[in-house]
């Protein structure tokens, strides 16, 4: 595996809080971890303190080459992407951008890159929908002025990005000898595609396993908690080798990985149940328990996992939720 890195400072027309115009250092990482894969990272410093950035995975076979998901279309990561292709890679022939899901930070630089490689951007026909869908976005996106003001951008390029192909399971593109196989696995998103490449043992996960942490699960209909939770059953099946998530490392420990995951979330089932038998009443109140020390800009994406768990425990007959009384709070209660 080897790594390369490319620094370059970049005056923005954003201020400090004490007036003074900063600057953006744009990090852009290539690390190439076989003959057939290689992983392209952008981070912009000053905004991604916390949001964490995306991968752009470029797997390829001889001259024949695929992107795995489009990363952010904002100008800094597009030019790096840019600079990428007319340099190192300039040799391949990309011919698909497989978007694991709508999410503007795997789908907003498609139109660019299509544009630039000439290639077929391919989707889940359910994210499809999803992806030109105005009022849909990243609801786990923190609460932070600049990411907002951003998400702007990203969300124009997203819904500007034309879908050449629709994938739905069991679907494949060949990437010269290679076949790459779509693989629906709902939950993060309605219509979110894995993608398995079975000569190599890769699984490109998108945001259903991460490299570090656990992925956001939003409450229905944006998240299913339950589809989740059986989309990572289902991962397991396929005996990958190698998770290539939507952020973050590769994942060689596939099985402990998704043990970790289902395991996780079994737990944090057991402790609202065990909170609201203590008297915990709303939604509210148990995020605050549960993440006492969050910061304020994650503060929405830990409550709709609270909701997303919620909606799986009402779903099983164990918990009743009632949203009419008080839209901001959801009150709960055992249903035994």
């Amino acid at each position: 595996m080897s790594e390369v890195k490319a620094n370059n400072r970049r005056p923005k027309g954003t201020t400090s809080k004490g007036g003074e115009e900063a600057q953006e250092k744009v990090e852009s990482r290539i690390t190439r971890h076989s003959d057939h894969l290689l992983q392209h990272v952008v981070t912009i410093k000053m905004f991604s303190r916390t949001f964490p950035t995306s991968n752009v995975w470029v797997l390829s076979d001889g001259r024949e080459a695929a992107l795995i998901d489009a990363g952010y279309g904002d100008e800094q990561s597009i030019g790096e992407r840019t600079k990428l292709f007319g340099g190192d890679l300039s040799g391949l022939d990309v011919g698909h951008i497989l978007v694991t899901h709508h999410h503007f930070d795997h789908s907003s630089g498609g139109r660019q890159l299509r544009d630039l490689l000439n290639a077929d951007v391919c989707i889940n026909p359910l994210d499809e929908v999803l992806l030109h869908t105005p009022e849909e976005s990243n609801e786990d996106l923190p609460d932070e002025e600049e990411i907002t003001k951003r998400a702007g951008k990203w969300r124009e390029e997203a819904l500007a990005t034309p879908v050449d192909r629709t994938l739905e399971d069991g679907e494949t593109v060949k990437v010269g000898g290679l076949t790459v196989h779509a693989v629906h696995t709902p939950g993060h998103t309605a219509g979110h595609n894995c993608y398995f490449v079975e000569e190599l043992g890769i699984l490109f996960t998108g945001d259903n396993v991460l490299g570090v942490g656990t992925s956001a699960i939003g409450p229905p209909p944006r998240g299913d908690m339950q589809a989740y939770l059986d989309s990572l059953l289902r991962m397991d099946e396929l005996r990958a080798t190698l998770f290539a998530p939507g952020h973050g490392p590769v994942v060689t420990a596939t099985r402990e990985k998704i043990k970790e995951l289902v395991d996780h979330r079994a737990t944090r089932d057991r402790q609202i149940i065990d909170l609201i038998d203590r008297g915990y009443e709303n939604d509210r109140q148990i995020r605050r328990a549960l993440y006492p020390e969050i910061q304020k800009g994650l503060r929405r994406a830990a409550g709709g996992q609270v909701r997303s768990h919620l909606a799986r425990l009402v779903g099983q007959g164990v918990v009743t939720v009632d949203e009419q009384s008080d839209p901001k709070r959801w009150k709960v209660a055992l249903t035994k």
